[in-house]
């Protein structure tokens, strides 16, 4: 019987913040000691910096599913299982995968990933989360359709919140140095106010938080 991955999530209070970064920064650090990691999905809009930080690590393939929509390209849930690597990294965990996937939801193939063995890292992004997505919508007027529940958020063996500070995140966004799909670049544009930003960051850290509370009475 295979002993359960464990799941890290790299968590953001905004798309923007480093999240992707961070999380193949520190693959190739374990790389560097001897741990078998695999890329198995990093967003393609991501930054230069980022998809620089892929070389030199190996990367699964996509799988092309045939759906209503098109030719779409997905996270390989079949290969991931049958290459069986020690840390596997899957970016956006909240993604609603394409029509004709084994799951509907991404973290449903993450779920599958660590019953099998594989350690996980992953990304989420604080209005990804069910029990704050409300409040963020009401913060920011625009509504979000992706999300993970919080029991996954909880049970995650390690929770990473990557900072950074609202006013280099606005700099970052003026200055075209944050890519993203049109609803990313349309949050950020609806966020795009120090207030915002900021009353983002408390309900991350709030809820990071909650969930390091949570922790410590388990234990």
């Amino acid at each position: 019987m295979n002993k359960r991955g464990s799941l890290k999530i790299y968590f953001g209070y905004s798309p923007g913040v480093g999240k992707t970064y961070k999380m193949l920064k520190d693959a190739h650090e374990k790389s560097r000691k001897g741990v078998d990691v695999l890329v198995g999905y990093i967003a393609p809009h991501s930054s230069n910096e980022t998809k620089e930080l892929m070389e030199g690590l190996e990367i699964l393939p996509l799988k092309l599913i045939a759906s209503s929509k098109g030719i779409i390209s997905e996270f390989h849930l079949e290969g991931a299982l049958f290459r069986k690597p020690q840390i596997i990294l899957i970016d956006e965990m909240a993604h609603a995968n394409a029509e004709g996937s084994k799951h509907e939801k991404r973290f449903q193939d993450i779920e599958e990933l660590l019953e099998a063995g594989i350690s996980v890292y992953t990304t989420v992004n604080a209005h990804q989360i069910e029990s704050l997505s409300q409040v963020v919508n009401d913060t920011l007027q625009i509504p979000f359709e992706e999300r993970i529940p919080d029991y996954i958020f909880d049970y995650a063996e390690s929770v990473e919140f990557i900072d950074l500070e609202p006013e280099e995140l606005i700099r970052r966004f003026r200055e075209g140095k944050i890519k993203g799909k049109e609803k990313t670049l349309n949050f950020l544009k609806g966020s795009l106010n120090k207030k915002k930003l900021y009353k983002l960051r408390e309900l991350s850290i709030m809820r990071t938080t909650e969930r390091i509370n949570q922790v410590c009475n388990w234990s």
